[in-house]
């Protein structure tokens, strides 16, 4: 893929997923992403890190993942193109992030950094109302999440996860899966053989 049909690519998505967005191209708003590709294993960004960027993922996917002081891992969630990523935190406020995105499928993406990105986009009515809509999601989906932490058991939440992600589960290691809904591996283990013998 050209950075071009990325970028018109990345144009569609914003329009397609809000619906309020119309712009046709990006010189015509005066912005210009770095075109990236990374390979599994590789990192969007790092725990720890300054990280003022924002990302268009066209291809591939990633998960986004916290390790603890004492060096245990917590998968927030999986990622897939066509989709966008980074830490809103470290973007706005220009610290460090909490979490680390690691690729977990070679990645195409267009990366930009946020305040001239914003900055470029703040007077267009169409952008604020993207960007407004794309904040509840993110609040919804945080809430979702939150409310499955205290009300559901971890079978449930596995097989929620098993339905909403039926593309990905032959993709994941159950590692991490396990580290998404909050148990062990061991743990999902015998989630897994309890299942298998209804």
């Amino acid at each position: 893929m050209t950075q071009e049909e990325i970028e018109n690519a990345f144009l569609d998505f914003l329009h397609q997923s809000y619906g309020v967005f119309n712009a046709k191209s990006f010189s015509e708003l005066g912005i210009e992403g770095e075109l990236k590709t990374l390979r599994k294993g590789e990192w969007v960004i790092k725990q720890g890190e300054l990280a003022p960027n924002f990302y268009f993922f066209a291809q591939g996917f990633v998960r986004y993942v916290s390790v603890s002081p004492e060096g245990k891992e917590f998968t927030q969630f999986f990622s897939t193109a066509p989709n966008i990523g980074g830490s809103t935190r470290a973007m706005v406020m220009g610290v460090k992030t909490n979490f680390s995105i690691e690729v977990l499928d070679d990645l195409i993406c267009l990366s930009f950094n946020w305040q001239q990105f914003f900055n470029a986009m703040k007077h267009d009515i169409g952008f604020l109302e993207t960007y407004s809509r794309m904040m509840e999601r993110l609040f919804i989906l945080k809430e979702e999440r939150e409310y499955a932490f205290v009300q559901k058991t971890a079978e449930q939440r596995y097989l929620e996860f098993l339905e909403k992600n039926a593309h990905l589960q032959d993709r994941i290691p159950l590692h991490f899966i396990a580290s998404h809904i909050g148990i062990t591996p061991v743990a999902l283990s015998r989630i897994r053989k309890r299942l298998s013998e209804y």
